[in-house]
């Protein structure tokens, strides 16, 4: 198993002998075609590598209906942030296929770092770099809808520049944006 988690981003950093150490402390889980794997709401205090298989992400949909959101193939990983802080599980998680993942429990990280300190402290490191990448992509998403609002309401102002009360210099810039001074 050691050598599959070569190709999971979230491990990449990880030395040999770090993934060894890890998967050492990791539970195979089998499950079968439409088996649940995680509930929304339920307690989250695991990790979990797909190694085989792939598991549908859903959530409540339309009338209360699941909804498929995403799909995981083999080297994704979901619930890592339950290695630093448990909350409720966001989504219900399901086998589509006959899958096997990998399972780290808040147990199993708490035993790693009492027995392989520098595997624990190379997840950690991990985890925390993977948040930090998921906040920086969201900061990304609200500047560029922050600047699609802002084009918009610069279009929306020329069209009611014809009569707009701007003040000139205002409407001067506007004007020249707008490509029409």
């Amino acid at each position: 198993m050691t050598y599959q988690m070569r190709d999971v981003r979230l491990f990449e950093s990880f030395s040999d002998p770090d993934r060894a150490d890890l998967v050492q402390f990791m539970h195979e889980r089998h499950y079968a075609v439409g088996e649940m794997v995680c509930t929304r709401g339920e307690p989250g205090n695991t990790m979990m590598v797909i190694v085989e298989g792939s598991l549908s992400v859903v959530v409540p949909g339309k009338d209360n209906q699941p909804s498929e959101i995403a799909r995981l193939a083999q080297g994704a990983v979901l619930g890592e942030m339950f290695c630093i802080d448990p909350a409720p599980r966001p989504v219900t998680v399901m086998a589509n296929e006959p899958a096997t993942v990998l399972e780290l429990g808040r147990d199993d990280l708490t035993k790693m770092r009492q027995e392989a300190p520098r595997a624990a402290a190379a997840l950690i490191g991990a985890v925390f770099r993977e948040v930090l990448r998921r906040m920086r992509r969201v900061d990304d998403r609200v500047e560029r809808e922050q600047f699609a609002e802002d084009t918009r309401d610069l279009n929306a102002g020329s069209i009611r520049a014809k009569g707009s009360t701007l003040p000139g210099p205002w409407e001067a810039c506007f004007a020249r944006l707008r490509g029409s001074a």
